[in-house]
């Protein structure tokens, strides 16, 4: 197993990327802890059923308020002791609009999700990082980061191109730490997020299908297991090459 012992946390992992990754994760050996807004509120982390040979817990997180942040991450390490693994996936879109019709408040929350809650959960985790002088973080960012949005609105592929600049600056900052902090940017990958697409958009990738959330997971066990400990400050690209660089 890849992962034994190691303490993971997936933001977002109610569905989709964020639940095939986090049992991904626990099928490998990690104790991983789901933090998501649809949650309801305890005391104390959930434990899921989970058949593998890991573990699955639960908590309630809303990663763009930091109250509920500092109160998730402080259910975590009360149980745990440390965080070995972040995975920031949690995020929102908008559909397309014109760019002049975008109200203030959609970029407002939209930034608030998809890049203040990745800065809101790594800040809380790096000091535990620092201390035991190794972590892996993993960011999300999109294909539509490095194209521009089509089907998104702006503020999604804004917010998404931010999160590469906060990658690369927290290796920098990290590295020295033996830390790592890669990103994931999913191409069309078959989630809710991506019902309202056009099916004839698959003919814009060279693999022609829809990617599924298991891809993405698997790429990020890479990333976040000993096999990828020389890799920092890289955007992974799973978009079954609609977009190549």
């Amino acid at each position: 197993m890849k992962l034994s012992n190691k303490i993971a946390v997936v933001t977002g992992g109610a569905q989709g990327i964020g639940l095939a990754t986090a049992e991904l994760l626990a099928s490998e050996g990690a104790s991983v802890v789901i933090g998501d807004l649809c949650f309801s509120e305890s005391d104390k982390l959930v434990k899921r059923q989970f058949n593998g040979c890991g573990s699955m817990f639960e908590a309630k997180l809303d990663v763009a308020d930091e109250i509920s942040v500092k109160d998730f991450f402080k259910k975590v390490t009360e149980q745990f002791g440390t965080v070995d693994i972040l995975y920031n996936n949690a995020g929102i879109c908008k559909n397309a609009m014109p760019f002049e019709d975008i109200p203030r408040e959609n970029w407002d929350k939209v930034l608030a999700v998809n890049t203040f809650g990745a800065i809101n959960c790594t800040k809380t985790v790096i000091p535990f990082m620092k201390v035991q002088e190794s972590g892996k973080i993993v960011n999300s960012t999109s294909v539509a980061a490095e194209v521009g949005g089509i089907r998104t609105e702006a503020s999604y592929a804004a917010s998404k191109a931010a999160n590469i600049c906060l990658t690369m600056s927290l290796a920098k900052y990290l590295g020295p730490y033996n830390i790592n902090v890669n990103a994931v940017s999913p191409g069309i990958i078959n989630t809710d997020m991506t019902k309202s697409l056009d099916p004839a958009d698959v003919n814009t990738i060279p693999l022609r299908r829809i990617g599924e959330p298991e891809d993405v997971a698997n790429a990020i066990l890479f990333l976040v297991s000993d096999m990828s400990d020389y890799l920092t400050g890289v955007v992974l690209d799973i978009n079954g090459g609609q977009y190549m660089r």
